[in-house]
């Protein structure tokens, strides 16, 4: 049977479960957001394309080290760790460069998409809500969203002077990796002065895992290969560790601080940010193993774990200042509505640490601005007319650098028009977009795109609607993907940058069903989202795996090269209300990759045409219970095995995860207090993520339990 047969099943299994005739409570109730990734204020569950919108306490429980592993459990998306210290959402089997993470809707700016080994600056334990929009948003956000869009929204400055003041603390511990992590927020304000203030601070030692961290295929995979090859995979048995991956530990710190100025028609703030994260690189995947752990077996390694400040390790070192402007004026007008600016600054570096000295330093300087007008013809059309300005200073400098300098600049034109009528609702939009790439060394590249979009609603009910969606849009490849040469330590690969790449174009026709209705009672109560994609990219940009080795490095060499694809999948989730406050929900997603041909070469044909590192099929239930003081939800998910690894890749198995949290509200002296805590992989399974690069050397965190408490006042 295969993916799409089984997920079916899934879907159709969902379909049929009975409902009893239950209250309104479905579990762990959200307050409706409007969310941020449409400028015209809807909630997600009027939006046409599929958003998915992560709050309140269910936030706080999945609120994890990375975004990534915060996100792995959402709908079509996945989890591209490169052990403790980096996981970095996958959409759909997108990521890097097609997935733009964004800080209250301008783009971080830092260099997680530069390499599978850098951090996002993000930090999860502080945001508010955060919007998970999965297919194109670049008619809005430009070429780097052509995949999907992370929107972390914070309280940084505030858009409203409290009542009161208000703040919150928070302390939590995970046994997984022994990591205590405190988090804290502030606001307050008189008069039309608005301020806020928000820190956290975490540490964690080595990842405690089932099992060995370097996993090996000899039977296959080695058989026949050269001694030279062999003697590699001896040195790694030797470096390898039992129970934990070796030099996981990290540390990390983010503080801010906003002011506001607030009147009848609008505001005007300031923010500013300062983060840090020093995490290491697991053992197994640099090269500096040899002489670090000279003739040292797991066995004694084990014995001094969590020493990996010494000159085996290899970690990362990463510091940021961020300066964020955000104003909003309302019109009194019976056309216009609202005008908003946004104008960020990120200074952002961090340097390789190699046998304990400073190596090779990354930094990038980068400046965003948006402008958008929004406009309400009294029922008719309504619409917003947006402006977009960039420009990134990126540089890698040391004896590993691998991406030269470069500059790149862009400049964005949009406009996005909807109407609705009787039971139906239309989105349009467009964008114009002009981006410049200038190296160091060679030449320009100049890349002219056009984005445009449509969708169109019908609504069964009130609460009710299916889609249909068309998408076109363009990308224009980075710095790394045109200019890259060189071998990247952490990463173990060579890195071959192709400054002749075309753009990439994006066709994604999108199908939807959704269905709402908490009001309600029974069948009707349940909450329903279906959503079938096909997308047909043009010209992908990516990475291929020559299987060719570098001389000087013994890295294996891999080519960024353009190459047609097709993407297509399902995702589904249905959530049912049961008697006495209990539910059940039953979920899957999928996505399959292909090339359309094989590659050009002679020497490479019959290689997978495989899209690499794509997500396995997932399918799972929850059951849950939501009471007056505490509620709780078990969990499981079942990922199938990843036989299409794509070439010169490995498989990974299929897993079964079991989670349990969770909550209890009380009051402590006046003030809101929950305790919680969360049960992890219950099961302990050996987990190894097909989208991470790092899949044979850092499995999964093992069995962990976390619990905190938080306090509300």
């Amino acid at each position: 049977m295969n993916k799409t047969s089984k997920l079916a099943l899934a879907i159709a299994g969902a379909l049929t479960v009975p409902a009893t005739n239950a209250s309104t409570a479905t579990g762990q109730s959200l307050e409706e957001v409007n969310v941020t990734v449409s400028p015209l204020d809807k909630p997600a569950d009027a939006v046409a394309a599929p958003v998915s919108v992560l709050a309140g306490d269910e936030l706080r429980d999945k609120a994890a080290a990375t975004l990534g592993d915060t996100l792995r459990d959402e709908l079509g998306v996945a989890n591209a760790s490169f052990g403790g210290g980096v996981g970095l959402p996958v959409i759909r089997g997108q990521s890097a460069n097609r997935v733009k993470v964004l800080n209250d809707n301008l783009d971080v700016a830092d260099a997680s998409n530069t390499s599978a080994d850098h951090a996002s600056s993000v930090e999860a334990l502080l945001a508010e809500h955060i919007e998970i929009l999965r297919g194109p948003a670049a008619l809005r956000y430009g070429s780097g969203a052509i995949g999907g869009v992370v929107n972390v929204i914070d309280r940084r400055i505030p858009t409203q002077v409290p009542e009161e003041m208000e703040g919150a603390l928070e302390m939590r511990h995970d046994t997984g990796n022994r990591q205590d992590a405190g988090v804290f927020r502030l606001g307050g304000g008189a008069g039309q002065l608005a301020w806020y203030l928000d820190g956290t601070y975490r540490e964690n030692g080595d990842t405690q895992i089932p099992g060995l961290a370097i996993r090996h295929h000899e039977e296959d995979a080695h058989a026949g290969e050269a001694p030279a090859t062999s003697e590699v995979h001896a040195e790694e048995e030797e470096f390898n560790t039992d129970g934990f991956v070796g030099n996981t530990s990290g540390r990390g710190h983010s503080y801010s601080g906003g002011a506001s100025w607030i009147t009848d028609s609008g505001f005007i703030g300031l923010s500013v940010n300062k983060t840090g994260k020093n995490y290491g690189i697991p053992f197994g995947t640099h090269a500096h193993e040899e002489e670090a752990h000279d003739g040292e077996t797991a066995a004694e390694h084990a014995a001094h774990a969590g020493e990996e400040e010494g000159p085996e390790a290899v970690r990362i070192d990463m510091t940021q200042t961020r300066y964020d402007l955000k104003g909003e004026h309302r019109f009194e007008d019976d056309y216009w509505d609202k005008l908003s600016v946004r104008l960020g600054h990120n200074d952002y570096e961090h340097v390789e640490l190699e046998e304990g000295e400073p190596g090779t330093r990354f930094s990038s300087d980068a400046w965003e601005s948006r402008i958008e007008l929004t406009h309400d013809a009294g029922g008719e059309w309504r619409g917003a007319y947006g402006l977009q300005l960039s420009e990134k200073d990126f540089s890698a400098i040391g004896d590993e650098a691998f991406i030269q300098p470069s500059n790149t600049r862009s400049a964005g034109a949009f406009v996005m028009k909807e109407r609705s009528w009787a039971n139906w609702h239309l989105d349009l939009g467009g964008r114009l977009e002009r981006v410049e790439v200038s190296p160091e060394l060679g030449d320009d590249r100049d890349f002219n795109l056009v984005s445009a979009s449509g969708a169109i609603q019908y609504f069964l009910a009130k609460h009710q609607h299916v889609s249909l969606g068309l998408t076109s849009a363009e990308r224009a490849p980075v710095a790394e993907e045109l200019y890259a040469n060189g071998a990247h330590l952490a990463e173990s690969r060579f890195i071959l940058g192709n400054a002749d790449l075309d753009t990439e174009n994006s066709v994604n026709w999108e199908l939807g069903y959704h269905h709402h209705n908490e009001e309600a009672s029974g069948w009707h109560a349940a909450r329903v989202e279906a959503n079938l994609f096909y997308n047909q990219v043009g010209d992908y940009i990516y990475a291929q795996n020559t299987g060719l080795e570098d001389a000087e490095s013994e890295f294996p060499i891999y080519a960024y090269t353009n190459r047609d694809a097709t993407f297509y999948g399902a995702e589904a989730s249905v959530k049912f209300p049961l008697a006495g406050g209990h539910f059940l929900t039953l979920f899957g997603d999928s996505v399959r990759a292909q090339f359309d041909s094989d590659p050009g070469s002679a020497a490479a044909q019959g290689e997978s045409r495989d899209v690499p590192r794509m997500p396995p099929l997932r399918t799972g239930l929850a059951l849950g219970g939501d009471y007056s003081q505490w509620n709780w939800e078990w969990r499981t998910t079942h990922a199938f095995d990843q036989n299409r690894p794509g070439a010169f890749e490995e498989a990974t198995d299929g897993y079964t995860r079991m989670d349990l949290t969770a909550r209890y509200n009380i009051k402590v002296g006046g003030s809101d207090t929950v305790l919680f805590a969360s049960a992890r992989n219950l099961l302990d399974e050996e987990i190894r993520n097909s989208t991470s690069l790092l899949r044979d050397f850092a499995p999964e965190m093992g069995r962990s339990v976390e619990a905190g408490v938080r306090f509300i006042f």
